[in-house]
């Protein structure tokens, strides 16, 4: 355990060392001095603590529509434009050194002359690396925790449900940074790797659910609208999906990873949150489920989810470690 807490600090004071480390904090902080600026009064929904203002009906203070629009800001503005782009970008650059610059000649060796193994050590150096992702998520959830009660006046511990699955996400970048950096020993390439694996699964899922409303809601997205197809079309394009789907299932799920909030959330601690429910509410000024949206959009289980994309992830892991055990430093 002392090892393990040592190798952390170490970790810790390693990104404490890096100027990009106060950045990404710094723009965090002020990302979350923007949300908690959002606020409602009698007229609709204010922002930057008062300065300015939105005239709403539907959406003001006392309004039991006001938390679901303020949850919804957090799910799909905060967590998913901020916390599951820009800021695991920044924590990815960040972090991106670690293995490297351990394994430069020299680094790895003090430590391997302590009494610890090779295996053990590129574990807890693989922990450490999480650290970032954990600290940056923590901080800003505990902030919205309690923006939501200072605003809406209720408390709702759902929201930390960000903490794990932003994590979980970040982890499978890092797995495949990780590997990289290890065979290579070069922090270009680890980041460029994890950027390209990334890219890749975002495709993957794109043609995944293509694929899916063609084959199951026998419809296709255009720019003008969803269109219709025969149903020969619609077979046909049933006897594809799986060959469609293939990259979806192997490649880690990022974004539906991060989506899966949008499941967990919680209002007033038992009524379900829903983007359908978000969306007719903002149109219609009632919070009906759009059923088949929902269905889009939870049409994967959780378990599916997480487990295949630790799947992948321990695959690399797996590699990662057998490179960093048989390499001489």
């Amino acid at each position: 355990m002392r090892q393990f807490v040592a190798i952390l600090i170490d970790a810790l004071r390693l990104l404490r060392a890096k100027a990009l480390f106060w950045i990404t904090l710094g723009i965090s902080a002020v990302a979350a001095l923007l949300y908690l600026s959002i606020g409602f009064d009698e007229n609709g929904i204010t922002y930057l603590f008062g300065a300015g203002s939105l005239e709403n009906d539907l959406i003001r203070k006392g309004s039991p529509l006001a938390e679901m629009f303020y949850l919804g800001i957090f799910s799909t503005v905060i967590v998913g434009v901020w916390l599951s782009w820009v800021a695991v970008i920044l924590a990815l650059i960040t972090c991106s050194p670690i293995f490297p610059e351990f394994m430069a000649e020299g680094s790895a060796g003090s430590v391997l002359c302590k009494p610890i193994s090779r295996l053990r050590l590129f574990f807890f150096k693989y922990l450490s690396g999480l650290l970032f992702a954990v600290l940056q998520t923590a901080v800003f959830s505990l902030i919205v925790f309690i923006a939501i009660r200072w605003r809406v006046g209720t408390w709702n511990p759902s929201v930390f449900w960000a903490v794990p699955l932003i994590v979980l996400m970040f982890s499978y970048l890092w797995s495949v940074m990780v590997a990289v950096g290890i065979r290579t020993r070069s922090v270009m390439a680890s980041v460029l790797a994890a950027l390209v694996v990334w890219f890749g699964a975002w495709i993957a899922k794109s043609v995944e659910e293509f694929g899916w409303m063609a084959s199951e809601m026998g419809e296709v997205p255009t720019a003008q609208g969803n269109m219709p197809m025969t149903a020969e079309e619609q077979q046909q394009w049933q006897d594809r999906y799986p060959a469609l789907s293939a990259g979806y299932k192997l490649l880690p799920k990022t974004s539906d990873t991060v989506a899966l909030l949008n499941r967990y959330i919680t209002i007033e601690g038992s009524r379900d949150f829903s983007m359908s429910q978000l969306m007719n509410a903002m149109t219609t000024g009632e919070a009906q489920r759009d059923q088949e949206l929902d269905r889009t959009l939870t049409r994967h289980s959780a378990a599916f989810i997480i487990w295949s994309s630790l799947g992948f992830e321990a695959v690399l892991v797996a590699f990662a470690a057998w490179s960093f055990c048989r390499r001489d430093f």
